[in-house]
């Protein structure tokens, strides 16, 4: 039995069917769906748990994290930590699949090695279309640069400790693997004989970026931080990461406590009083749950603009983008193994931490 694992998060329900379907006259049916859904919004996410249990060979699981940025890593190890297959496949919802794709995994399937595929992007216009596999014009193939989509053996991942939940919203994560599963002996080989899989057009993350950052969650520079991390990774030979747990879900209870915890502490967007929150509040040894706000004062900035012009002192504010930078980096740098939720308003003037330290 070889698991597809389909890590997800508020996409397009239209590329989940049209996936999934790709799937239903498989040459070969020894295999089996986990879905796992990274916190979306429960509209939607009610209407994809409808779809995904639709399919016989597929079951859905719900992380409540529809308040921390995206994690594949953790979503994908969420799943990888209690499977019982051999052998996993980490697929995407944007990938359309060749009917003999799982016999191929099943001809490629073995304990010392990880194969990843060779992909066929599709334009918009292409996407569009509603034909067979094989008529399909792809635009462009992936390189061997693109390791997203890989086979595994689960024993072998288990003993990494899975994905390392550093990597947040997108970029290196899988390469990181590769890297590790080299370090611990693997073999990892590129599968690019025949195209079995086509990918969905859709826009591309690195535009929503570009949008103020209270639509979503946003983190300026993370590509290169994580990029970063994954040379140094390869650098020093790490294998097993993740050494305060990993895998981890948040369960209902936790989030509505969480969600419902009371405001303990508001404070302004005054530069002393968030390096206080980040460097001494933040760093609690104490079991404790904390409610935070940080309200943007824009009559302060407008009052210390008179008193610079004056030639008087003035108190320093920090950007409310400035301040998600800051905490969104702690979160993430320091706190991703605890229980959090992390909210910015609609008009970006107040962000609110609630967190289990």
């Amino acid at each position: 039995m070889i698991t597809l694992i389909y890590p997800y998060r508020n996409r397009s329900i239209n590329r989940i069917k049209r996936s999934l379907d790709s799937l239903v006259n498989q040459s070969n049916t020894i295999f089996n769906v986990k879905f796992i859904d990274y916190g979306s919004e429960p509209s939607k996410a009610s209407e994809v748990k409808k779809l995904v249990e639709s399919y016989t060979f597929a079951d859905y699981t719900f992380s409540f994290t529809q308040y921390q940025p995206w994690n594949k890593c953790r979503a994908l190890n969420i799943i990888i930590k209690n499977l019982e297959t051999e052998y996993c496949f980490t697929a995407d919802v944007d990938m359309m699949f060749a009917q003999g794709f799982i016999e191929k995994l099943h001809e490629l399937k073995t304990p010392d090695e990880a194969t990843y595929f060779q992909v066929g992007y599709l334009s918009e216009e292409e996407t569009k279309k509603d034909i067979p596999f094989r008529e399909y014009a792809p635009k462009f193939l992936s390189t061997n640069e693109a390791t997203g989509l890989t086979l595994f053996p689960v024993k072998r991942l288990k003993e990494l400790h899975g994905f390392d939940e550093f990597f947040h919203f997108w970029g290196a994560e899988d390469t990181d693997m590769h890297h590790r599963l080299r370090n611990h002996g693997l073999n990892i080989n590129y599968y690019d004989q025949d195209v079995l899989m086509l990918h969905q057009w859709h826009e591309s993350y690195l535009s929503k970026t570009r949008r103020d950052f209270a639509e979503e969650f946003v983190l300026t520079g993370i590509e290169h931080l994580n990029h970063k991390h994954k040379d140094k990774n390869n650098e020093l030979k790490v294998i097993t990461v993740n050494p305060n747990g990993w895998g981890e879900i948040i369960t209902e209870s936790e989030f509505i406590q969480l969600n419902n915890q009371k405001i303990d502490l508001r404070l302004s967007n005054n530069k002393k009083d968030v390096d206080h929150l980040i460097h001494s509040l933040l760093p609690s040894e104490n079991s404790v749950l904390l409610g935070i706000e940080i309200v943007n004062l824009k009559e302060v900035s407008i009052k210390n603009l008179v008193k610079k012009l004056l030639g008087k002192k003035v108190e320093t504010y920090y950007s409310m983008k400035k301040i998600n930078d800051l905490l969104l980096m702690q979160l993430i740098a320091h706190y991703r193994n605890k229980n959090y939720i992390y909210k910015v308003s609609k008009d970006a003037h107040k962000i609110t931490l609630n967190i289990k330290l």
